[in-house]
């Protein structure tokens, strides 16, 4: 598996040699207008058992993997603020699942690591607008995100009493940075298995459409 995935980052670093690439740190480089952040220095760097789900909780959807591919560590789509140095535009990223089930959410998971600037990151579970990203209906706040390159942690967000979401409803989990001039540049790692789905981004200027793309690392647990 783990030599699937260095072959396939491979293969798009031969394709993006088309577009030249926005920025570079530590082996870590970006293509596609910076939108895609890939690590260069082959096997991961740490391996960490990813935080477990709490126990008694349905999946409600999930595209999170196990053991040492909970999420791809080689690559994933930049969380950028405003004033990342080197890289041409900000961006926040949705990914959007649709219950099949009246549910609470309770418990949010996402594969999101650390490249620069401000480790910080905001997630939030959003209804939808229209085909968007719409009002988030909770947000959490996360702090010392393990670095690009490492697996297989992930960042939990937790909500107790549960948020309503309701069977054949499309809704969005959001990864962004903090509004104004943030210097953060986070990593929304893909999934494990190249599983696809509904995608949305914002680069500074509202929300986009932007179809159908590889999911970010995932998963939505409640009751």
């Amino acid at each position: 598996m783990l030599q699937k995935k260095i072959l396939s980052t491979l293969i798009c670093l031969f394709i993006s040699s088309l577009a030249a690439a926005q920025a570079t740190h530590d082996g870590v480089t970006t293509i596609n207008g910076g939108r895609t952040t890939i690590y260069l220095k082959g096997a991961p760097q740490k391996i960490t058992t990813a935080t477990p789900t709490p126990a008694g909780l349905v999946k409600i959807f999930s595209n999170l993997g196990t053991g040492s591919n909970v999420y791809n560590s080689f690559a994933g789509t930049g969380v950028l603020g405003q004033n990342v140095p080197g890289q041409p535009f900000p961006e926040w990223l949705g990914f959007a699942f649709t219950p099949a089930a009246d549910h609470l959410v309770q418990v949010i998971q996402v594969g999101a690591t650390y490249v620069s600037g401000t480790n910080e990151l905001y997630l939030s579970l959003n209804a939808d607008n229209a085909g968007l990203p719409g009002k988030a209906l909770h947000t959490w706040h996360f702090v010392n995100l393990p670095t690009f390159g490492t697996c297989c942690a992930l960042q939990s967000g937790l909500f107790k009493s549960g948020i309503p979401v309701k069977k054949g409803t499309q809704y969005w989990v959001v990864l962004r940075t903090a509004g104004g001039p943030s210097d953060t540049w986070d990593v929304w790692n893909n999934d494990f298995n190249g599983q696809q789905g509904r995608f949305s981004n914002n680069l500074g200027s509202g929300w986009l459409d932007g179809g159908i793309q590889q999911q970010g690392a995932f998963g939505v647990f409640g009751q």
